[in-house]
């Protein structure tokens, strides 16, 4: 994401994985702590470390997919904390993009004639996503169907993650399983509260002014509840920009267009 979007170049960037992920998973976490008010809990104490560290007063928050749910919850319990929110395919309402999710599913596939699709289509269809085989099954299939990411299969993502890993100083070898243990771990445990995930009824004002990110193509945090989301949320300042040719990560889609709507939106900031 540095050689991406240079954020860096103008910024002190921290990046945050959530508890159990990367390389802060081991086998004696609980998985009762896997929830999203502890994941907002421990994102309010990571800021606070980090500001009180480099000395500055408030931090901008990016957070994409869950990392936006989580951010906004920050936000909302301590808004103090933070000076703007960039919301990046939010997961929102979760049982309407579950329905949304399966019939885009069910649609390419008829579209495109791919017969091994439409199986697929069908095994998923009903399947609740409450553990991370059925999951990693279905984000498979709609990453091969474009609706997660425009430019990349699921083997292609897959690959470049662990290569990520390889190269990074952070990283060794030996933290690769590890990383993906605890993507399974992370899953299993908050998968059955994710599914029940509704903002609409839990959010409806942030003391923060917020940036709303949204792939027009996402089949994942669909194009139109973001929109509905957007206008329900009541906050201090609020903008939506629109990636048409994104998915669900405009981030890595289309770069230029990110990086250079994050600049203009802090364009005058100390």
């Amino acid at each position: 994401m540095e050689k991406l979007l240079g954020l860096e170049q103008n910024y002190l960037v921290a990046y945050w994985d959530q508890r159990g992920c990367g390389k802060s998973f081991n086998k004696n976490i609980s998985p009762k702590t896997i929830n999203l008010q502890q994941m907002a809990d421990d994102l309010i104490s990571c800021t606070r470390q980090l500001l009180e560290l480099y000395h500055q007063e408030k931090a901008i928050l990016i957070g994409y997919s869950i990392g936006a749910t989580v951010g906004l919850m920050a936000a909302v319990k301590n808004s103090g904390l933070f000076s703007e929110l960039f919301l990046v395919g939010i997961d929102i309402d979760l049982p309407s993009a579950n329905t949304y999710t399966q019939e885009f599913i069910e649609q390419t596939a008829r579209e495109r004639k791919n017969s091994k699709w439409m199986k697929l289509a069908g095994e998923l269809r009903g399947m609740p996503m409450l553990e991370t085989k059925a999951f990693q099954k279905r984000a498979q299939l709609l990453t091969d169907m474009g609706g997660i990411n425009t430019k990349a299969i699921y083997q292609q993502l897959l690959f470049a993650t662990v290569k990520n890993m390889l190269f990074s100083r952070e990283y060794k070898f030996a933290d690769i399983p590890k990383t993906i243990k605890g993507m399974e771990f992370c899953q299993n445990a908050l998968l059955p509260e994710f599914d029940g995930l509704d903002l609409f009824k839990h959010i409806e004002k942030v003391g923060v002014p917020v940036h709303f990110i949204q792939g027009k193509k996402d089949a994942v945090a669909p194009y139109q509840i973001t929109v509905d989301y957007f206008n329900y949320l009541q906050a201090p300042a609020k903008s939506f920009t629109s990636f048409e040719e994104s998915a669900h990560m405009p981030q890595y889609e289309e770069p230029g267009k990110f990086a250079g709507l994050i600049k203009e939106k802090l364009a005058g900031r100390d």
